[in-house]
């Protein structure tokens, strides 16, 4: 694992270097779902109005559903990719997705018009 998790509402989500996204009970410790992206896992997940966002080593910024697991959208950046855990992790404030990537640039993606 190359990230720290988010834990909201019970759930924990953190993503791995397997590609995949998982969100596992609290309590029970048991998988809800995993979502399998192109590349390793490698931001910190942010969780907002229900929305579990990561990015990923394919150089897209991620939107998974957190009750299902399933895509509601993903944005591609300009570069290969997310380089590390510590600095281009999303982070949302207001309907806006605000994230670095690896190529260099800091991106803000406006959620609501997805």
């Amino acid at each position: 694992m190359y990230s720290s998790p988010a834990v909201v509402d019970g759930v924990v989500y953190v993503g791995s270097g397997d590609r995949y996204l998982y969100a596992v009970d609290v309590a029970s410790g048991e998988l809800q779902w995993r979502y399998e992206t192109e590349g390793y896992v490698e931001s910190s997940p942010a969780v907002a109005a229900g929305v579990v966002y990561i990015g990923s080593g394919d150089g897209y910024l991620y939107a998974v559903d957190a009750a299902t697991g399933n895509l509601r959208w993903r944005y591609q950046t300009e570069g290969y990719g997310f380089l590390s855990p510590a600095f281009f992790s999303p982070s949302v404030v207001d309907g806006v997705v605000y994230f670095g990537s690896g190529d260099n640039y800091l991106y803000a993606v406006d959620t609501r018009g997805r």
